[in-house]
């Protein structure tokens, strides 16, 4: 907030000097201007300004747009625009164009053009891609429509959520990242979009949307990847691939059941570092699927699935509570023959031969005397009859089948086209798929509400730009993280956080959170803005975050200057 005392002004900036020589590096307004269709006759600012702008507004403090105005009036805008912008230029209807003029463009374009600067700038690696898709929910009433043939027209509908949230119509994120989590291909889809289905299309194009990936890149992605139809693309195009083969393709039980059976597991051990990590096991065979020959690598993890867990407490619950009714039936029939009821004995076993419980039983002779109308005579004996009935008991199962059990449990099983053990281990396939949780985190980021909360916009045109604004916005933010943990790296100190926690690789918001403290002090002298950092607001942490994002503190005090001294 700016506050003006005897001509002193005070602007809380945060991270957003940051932010903006980001943008900069990336030439972010620059691009944008060159592909967008305006004016500049006709606009008082760039539309690559406006959305400098929002992606800024974004990541240092997001407000929605009809308040980006609001928000850059507290801010010192010279500092991150140059002289000429202020902070009206930002106001709604002026966003809302430049909106548009974005949606016009090809979103997709501009932000590939952003992808294809950052890749050759931080000088990103492709050795691994992971892709995924997820869901995003909006705000507002976007009437039904058919879906466009368009592909860049936004189909805005109900679909499976993601975000557990039914009741909201939605759109789709389709996401390509590297092994560090930076973004290399994003789009918008349709809400009702199927993950096989974007995978089949991704792999399609793959080289021409990822020029940078070669032949031996690898292309990794969840059990969606695995289909005839995507199996089939990845042969045709070449594509080396892992991926987890999915438990409703009969080769997995039966793959499994290998590796049970045969008992020759090799010791990876544990793939991350943390306490307590999970211990590997694995065994490799090649098969064939339909006519194409494929690696399978069975992996049994030590640790248990805490949902796995709960799904054979909740099997095992439930086959009590069937077994308890069926024995409480079957105690209520009568034999008038022993063997006829040895033999039901028999049936009622056979016919649950693969249960987890035990059953015994025993068969109970019953005699009865048959009573017959008025009174017997002195001397006779009365007439019996013996009947059996079944008294069936259910026992819990064994704690060595219950061991089993979570065992087998505890095994998935990975797939590759990459035959050659020599070429990439188990542990080496392994420590790849793991890392499909790069593409994952970015998902958290989409749906982070301290950056992206609900979306209230008018039009599916503006949904889909700034729903690209934010794709621009996660980029930025990957490659900030990237350059802080490489930087730190190469340092023997660690960054103390906020809360004085110690972390060798800070997350994106951790760094945007201790540089969210940052105030700037302006005064006028001889007509001309001097700005400084009070020193009891910014600490030797603080600076020594700037070096290790690739610049210095000059950044807060020197408008439109490239600060930058390390890469």
């Amino acid at each position: 907030m700016s506050s003006p005392i005897d001509g002193l002004i005070i602007s809380h900036v945060g991270s957003a000097p940051l932010i903006a020589n980001f943008c900069d590096e990336l030439e972010l307004s620059d691009i944008i201007d060159r592909i967008v269709r305006w004016d500049p006759k006709q606009c008082r600012t760039s539309p690559g300004t406006l959305i400098k702008g929002l992606v800024i507004n974004v990541l240092s403090g997001r407000k929605a747009l009809y308040r980006v105005e609001e928000y850059f009036s507290e801010q010192d805008v010279e500092l991150l625009f140059g002289s000429g912008i202020e902070a009206d230029a930002f106001n709604d209807d002026a966003l809302g164009r430049a909106l548009d003029k974005v949606a016009d463009a090809n979103p997709k374009q501009i932000f590939g053009n952003l992808v294809l600067s950052a890749v050759t700038k931080h000088e990103i690696k492709l050795t691994s891609v992971h892709a995924d898709t997820t869901s995003k929910s909006v705000y507002g009433i976007y009437e039904d429509s058919q879906p466009s043939e368009d592909e860049d027209n936004l189909f805005i509908t109900y679909g499976y959520s993601k975000d557990h949230r039914a009741d909201l119509k939605q759109f789709m994120y389709g996401l390509i990242t590297n092994n560090e989590g930076i973004p290399l291909y994003g789009e918008l889809r349709a809400g009702n979009s199927s993950d096989k289905t974007w995978n089949n299309e991704v792999l399609n194009k793959l080289h021409e949307i990822l020029p940078a990936v070669d032949k031996d890149s690898i292309y990794i992605a969840d059990s969606a990847l695995i289909t005839k139809d995507n199996l089939a693309v990845l042969q045709s195009q070449k594509v080396r691939f892992i991926s987890r083969l999915p438990e409703t393709f009969g080769m997995a039980e039966e793959v499994k059941q290998w590796a049970w059976k045969t008992g020759r597991w090799i010791t990876l051990g544990a793939v991350s570092q943390k306490k307590n990590a999970s211990q590997y096991q694995a065994q490799s065979t090649i098969r064939e699927l339909d006519g194409q020959r494929y690696r399978f690598i069975t992996f049994h993890s030590s640790n248990l699935d805490a949902r796995k867990e709960k799904t054979i407490t909740r099997r095992i619950e439930k086959e009590r509570e069937k077994l308890d009714k069926d024995c409480r039936e079957l105690g209520k029939r009568v034999f008038y023959c022993k063997a006829d009821a040895h033999k039901e004995w028999q049936l009622f076993l056979k016919e649950r031969s693969n249960i987890l419980h035990d059953l015994t039983g025993n068969i109970r002779e019953e005699t009865t005397v048959k009573r017959k109308a008025g009174r017997p005579k002195a001397d006779s004996q009365p007439d019996t009859e013996t009947t059996y009935c079944l008294e069936a008991e259910v026992k819990p199962p064994s704690e060595e089948l219950i061991a089993d059990l979570r065992a087998k449990a505890s095994t998935f099983i990975l797939m590759t086209n990459i035959l050659a053990e020599q070429e990439l281990s188990a542990l080496d396939i392994l420590k790849e798929y793991k890392e499909q949780t790069a593409v994952e985190v970015r998902f958290r980021f989409l749906k982070d509400p301290t950056f992206i909360d609900g979306i209230y916009v008018k039009t599916p045109d503006r949904v889909m730009a700034l729903g690209y604004i934010f794709l621009m916005a996660l980029l930025i933010f990957s490659l900030l993280e990237r350059r802080v943990r490489k930087n730190l790296k190469k340092e023997n100190e660690i960054l103390i956080i906020p809360g004085k926690k110690k972390s060798d690789s800070p997350t994106g918001t951790m760094i945007l959170a201790m540089l969210s403290s940052i105030h700037v002090a302006r005064m006028i002298f001889d007509n001309m803005i001097v700005r400084r950092l009070p020193k009891n607001l910014i600490n030797n942490q603080i600076r020594r975050l700037l070096v290790l994002a690739g610049f210095d503190e000059t950044i807060y005090v020197e408008p439109k200057k490239s600060s930058r001294i390390s890469t």
